[in-house]
């Protein structure tokens, strides 16, 4: 099925979808005060958060732009466009997933609906990653 929207327009709309400062993100920003994680370093692989003293990077993905398996629907409009799209954001965490591992870093990623429906469990989940003197 062909776009509605013109190339301009579509890339307008686009635009406007942020990549930074998402609510999700500010959030788990507030959910995890005080264990010491930088929110977005500038580190390769974009992490939304990161310690690069403790070597652990933690990313908040979407259901939707991550593929999440519990809620990801496969959009009916432009599917082609969007299959491939999708696929590659999940092929590229999975690239910055060994790239971390092969820099001896600890990862954890979470879907949002895990931050929305448990964020205790998500917080202890990260505290298990500490060294045993940082607790």
């Amino acid at each position: 099925m062909p776009d509605v929207f013109s190339k301009t327009k579509r890339s307008q709309i686009m635009s406007k979808i942020k990549c930074k400062n998402t609510k999700l993100e500010i959030d788990f920003k507030n959910l995890i005060k005080g264990l010491r994680f930088r929110y977005q370093p500038k580190i390769l692989g974009k992490p939304d958060f990161a310690s690069k003293q403790m070597k652990i990077a933690i990313f908040v993905d979407s259901c939707f732009w991550h593929k999440c398996p519990k809620h990801f629907r496969k959009p009916k409009a432009n599917s082609s466009y969007w299959t491939k799209k999708i696929d590659r954001n999940v092929e590229r965490a999975k690239e910055v997933n060994a790239y971390f591992k092969k820099q001896d870093w600890e990862m954890i990623r979470f879907f949002e609906h895990d931050i929305k429906k448990k964020p205790e469990k998500c917080v202890l989940k990260i505290k298990k990653h500490f060294p045993p003197k940082d607790l």
